[in-house]
């Protein structure tokens, strides 16, 4: 039976069709920032809160997206208790056959992971993923520090590893290692978890490396990576920040389809493992952004609206609640609250003066629906970083203001204006 549209969204429908001259009648009376996404994020300043990080390509853009400016200046402000979770990965190489697949009690319940079978052997690298700590990291590599690392559990052949953390630079000295080497057999193919601490060290000013394994000891399989993460023991407060997709080319609609595809399972264990560092009221935030693919999507939106055209206004709020609907689900599954998990929209960067029709159309629509959920706000980059401020600082990429990409010096000053104006 189709979904029958919230009323909210049927406010949506209907002011959809009216153009964007009166979408933004009144866009200059609405903060740049909602009022409701300052609140979350002053938890951070008594509580760890976890962020995440959702969008298009320029959320990964160059490596230099949202993705590694956003943290910087939100830590400034908040302060940073983690690294943020690293999810490791299966490599192929350039004409290589497919790797081989986890073993399915394994596999369906991970959205990413590193497999080697029995029979085989691996030496950690970057190809299968790496989580390194910048000496300057806000977290702090001179604290009291932990590792964390989700592997599988066999009930066969397996082969063992050894958790180790060393220097990654010259001379790449060992800092720690597991006291143990650990045999991931058992009587049920699971999930399992290991730490490893490493005890503050006041001289330490170098950067870390945190590993399943020495580099020179191959594992031998069978073996399972499922992700990494390092937090400050000693840090009761702050934010960690985490990106949970990131496609170039991608819209809203493509975002709901693969988190749908992916399941509560699989998005489950990945809140799970995140819920796990938290503390006080175990708060998320998700910054969801998107805008410059959704004009040119076709597909139908699938949200609790589902049919209405996603390039629209319309769609693009249907879209959206979809997707916090599946992560809310996911959420909930994961043991996390329904009052701790919130949701900000952030709307494509402005590309034109005035602006593009669709994206003035998304930003009414994101006002729109977040004015009727209590979990939901809106940061208008339009009012943030006006259009005459990205070019006369040459924000977009190359400077070229016919490009939609931006220039590291757009994330980083639209990242620092909205750390600037969540403190205010």
């Amino acid at each position: 039976m189709p979904h029958k549209p919230s009323p909210s969204i049927t406010r949506l429908i209907l002011a959809s069709l009216l153009g964007a001259t009166l979408l933004t009648a009144n866009a200059g009376d609405t903060p740049a920032v909602d009022a409701k996404i300052k609140d979350w994020f002053a938890l951070a300043k008594t509580e760890r809160v976890a962020v995440i990080g959702i969008g298009d390509s320029n959320q990964r853009f160059g490596g230099h997206g949202y993705s590694h400016y956003m943290p910087q200046a939100l830590y400034k402000v908040f302060g940073c208790y983690g690294s943020g979770l690293s999810l490791y990965r299966q490599w192929k190489e350039k004409g290589e056959p497919e790797p081989p697949s986890a073993p399915e009690e394994l596999a369906s319940r991970l959205l990413s992971y590193w497999y080697i079978p029995a029979g085989q052997s691996a030496s950690v690298s970057w190809k299968n993923g790496l989580l390194i700590v910048p000496a300057d990291h806000p977290l702090d590599v001179k604290g009291n520090l932990r590792f964390h690392m989700k592997y599988g559990v066999f009930t066969g052949e397996a082969g063992n590893f050894k958790p180790t953390i060393r220097r990654d630079s010259v001379p790449w000295t060992v800092i720690e290692s597991a006291a143990e080497r650990i045999v991931p057999v058992g009587q049920t193919q699971k999930l399992a978890s290991t730490t490893l601490d490493v005890p503050a060290d006041a001289e330490r000013d170098f950067p870390l490396q945190f590993m399943p394994s020495p580099v020179n000891t191959p594992i031998e399989g069978a073996f399972l990576a499922a992700s990494a993460s390092c937090e400050n023991t000693d840090k009761q407060a702050g934010l960690s920040y985490q990106t949970l997709y990131a496609v170039g080319g991608q819209s809203l609609a493509d975002m709901l389809g693969t988190f749908r595809e992916q399941g509560p399972e699989k998005l489950g264990e990945y809140f799970a493992e995140i819920r796990n560092q938290l503390n006080g009221h175990k708060t998320c935030i998700v910054i969801i952004q998107s805008g410059l693919n959704d004009r040119n999507e076709r597909q139908p939106s699938a949200g609790p609206a589902a049919g209405q055209d996603s390039s629209t206004g319309a769609g693009y709020a249907d879209n959206l609640q979809g997707i916090m609907d599946v992560l809310q689900n996911a959420w909930t599954k994961a043991g996390g609250e329904v009052g701790s998990l919130f949701f900000v929209f952030m709307p494509s960067h402005t590309v034109s003066d005035p602006d593009d029709s669709r994206l003035l159309s998304y930003r009414q629509a994101t006002r729109e629906l977040a004015a009727t959920l209590p979990n939901a706000g809106v940061i208008n980059l339009e009012q943030l970083v006006p259009y005459q401020k990205m070019v006369d600082d040459k924000l977009f990429d190359g400077g070229r203001q016919t490009d939609s990409h931006l220039d590291r010096k757009g994330y980083e000053t639209i990242s620092q204006a909205i750390a600037d104006k969540l403190q205010e």
